[in-house]
């Protein structure tokens, strides 16, 4: 009988190994089955098999499979930064995103490397898998290819309104679909906000965030404003052939928002 027990057990421990989504639950489930597996061939009167199952099939191949899984598990967001939602703070990396993002590493157990980069690349960059998600108060425009999670931070587009002149957008960025054919757009929002102080240009288009951002650091004098898109929102993409890490950014967040600390978190940064 209690062989039989162990025997359902060892089969149910492999089915549960198979089909976690969180790598750690996968190997300990792995762990366990090799050690049930040891019980059975000692009730099956092996005990040196069931002792050799121990040693290597619990001990040693979950030990390794725990360094691989501590070395190797990496997730690379390519970002931009938008404060407060991911910036630098010297050599560290902080803001919303951040903070939600490192949460999300230590669920899955994997590190968070981030590549910062202009907007314009980040297609690029996750369609060819040098990026695993985009981040850093992403808009997605017509015609990316990503896999959207749901919405973080609601936002709208503005025009913003400084004098005489063309409008501008950052390249790649949601505001450039707002601009006429052929209108001026700069690698990143800096480089807008000097074109914009300078006179080079009357006008950008950008999101709530990067305005008050702006305004914050009085990169904006007097100017006009007027909303040109509404009910936006910021959100994580994710490259298009990681399904399952798509699946387990929107577990992740899900339970964020059920427990109430997404909104805490938007709360401690966005007031």
């Amino acid at each position: 009988m209690a062989t039989v027990l162990l025997c359902a057990l060892t089969l149910a421990l492999a089915v549960f190994a198979l089909t976690r989504r969180r790598l750690l639950w996968g190997v300990i489930g792995v762990g366990a089955h090799s050690l049930a597996l040891a019980g059975v061939y000692l009730f099956l009167a092996a005990p040196d098999v069931a002792l050799t199952e121990a040693a290597v099939g619990f001990a040693l191949v979950t030990f390794i499979y725990l360094l691989a899984l501590r070395r190797t598990g990496r997730l690379v967001v390519a970002a931009t930064e938008v404060y407060p939602l991911l910036y630098q703070e010297g050599d560290a990396v902080a803001g919303l995103e951040w903070e939600i993002l490192e949460r999300f590493g230590r669920w899955l157990h994997r590190d968070i490397e981030v590549l910062w980069v202009a907007r314009a690349d980040i297609p690029r960059l996750l369609a060819a898998g040098e990026a695993d998600l985009a981040a850093g108060g992403f808009l997605p425009r017509e015609g990316e290819r990503v896999l959207l999670s749901r919405p973080l931070v609601p936002t709208r587009m503005i025009a913003v309104r400084t004098g005489p002149g063309p409008c501008g957008a950052v390249a790649g960025d949601r505001g450039q679909d707002h601009l006429p054919p052929g209108g001026p757009t700069y690698e990143d929002p800096e480089e807008l906000a000097s074109a914009l102080a300078r006179g080079e240009l009357g006008g950008a288009v950008v999101d709530l965030l990067r305005l008050r951002e702006w305004q914050l650091r009085d990169r904006v004098g007097e100017a006009e404003t007027a909303a040109v898109e509404e009910d936006l929102a910021f959100r994580f993409a994710v490259a298009p052939g990681e399904e399952e890490v798509h699946q387990a950014l929107e577990g992740f967040l899900g339970e964020l928002e059920a427990s109430g600390d997404l909104a805490r978190v938007r709360e401690r940064y966005l007031g």
